[in-house]
């Protein structure tokens, strides 16, 4: 475990000083790297991927974030994150969760999103990076909301959602899958509600929805969840 550390401390000092972080390198020998010269560029940049981004390469530098190995009975597996531009105007859900038939990009919005979600509204937001996983085995919501860290790291928004949609209108290579399987996220509703919000393709769109907490329904091995970086 300690010489995969020092690889990764090695490989990210090396990758992260240069042009973008010259300060990480402080400190730090420069041979670090001379038993890694076989590496590439793109096996350093796999890592930072892996770790969360370079915000989470610094903290990792930082001894601000631990890696542990994932247990054996965990639900999730890391994939990786997706950036969300920032926004510049009021989210109205309404406005911007709308069936084809009526120049939307959803081709179906069940009763209960439109019942808990019709009449939400959200600030404008920053760029945000949001982490998404795998299911790795079949789960209900609340083994997965407590692995996510609990309801404030699980928590997502509308307008992310949105966001990601957006960029794969018409089914593009993304983030989000496409293949008829669910892509999770956790979304307060209007009255502050956290619910489960989950979007798929079918029928050459967008089909949206949205579940309580706990409710007993299962959410099948492969699907994606989406959380807080």
């Amino acid at each position: 475990m300690r010489q995969t550390v020092f690889v990764l401390l090695s490989c990210l000092a090396s990758c992260l000083s240069g042009e973008r972080n010259p300060r990480l390198s402080v400190g730090r020998k420069a041979t670090a790297m001379s038993k890694y010269g076989h590496r590439t560029g793109d096996w350093c940049e796999a890592i930072v991927n892996k770790l969360g981004g370079e915000e989470a390469a610094d903290a990792f530098l930082r001894d601000e974030l631990v890696i542990s190995k994932r247990p054996a009975d965990a639900i999730l597996e890391f994939v990786g994150t997706a950036n969300i531009a920032a926004t510049t105007t009021k989210f109205v859900a309404k406005e911007k969760f709308k069936l084809k038939k009526d120049g939307g990009i959803c081709s179906y919005i069940g009763d209960n999103f439109k019942d808990w979600f019709g009449g939400k509204e959200e600030d404008p937001l920053a760029e945000t990076t949001l982490r998404y996983a795998k299911l790795r085995k079949s789960s209900v919501d609340t083994p997965i909301v407590a692995e996510l860290g609990g309801e404030a790291k699980a928590e997502t928004t509308l307008t992310e959602v949105f966001g990601l949609m957006s960029k794969q209108a018409k089914a593009e290579t993304g983030v989000l899958l496409t293949n008829g399987w669910a892509n999770i996220f956790y979304v307060r509703d209007q009255n502050g509600v956290l619910r489960a919000v989950f979007v798929h393709w079918d029928d050459g769109g967008w089909s949206v929805h949205a579940g309580e907490l706990g409710y007993p329904d299962t959410w099948l091995d492969g699907y994606q969840v989406f959380s807080r970086n």
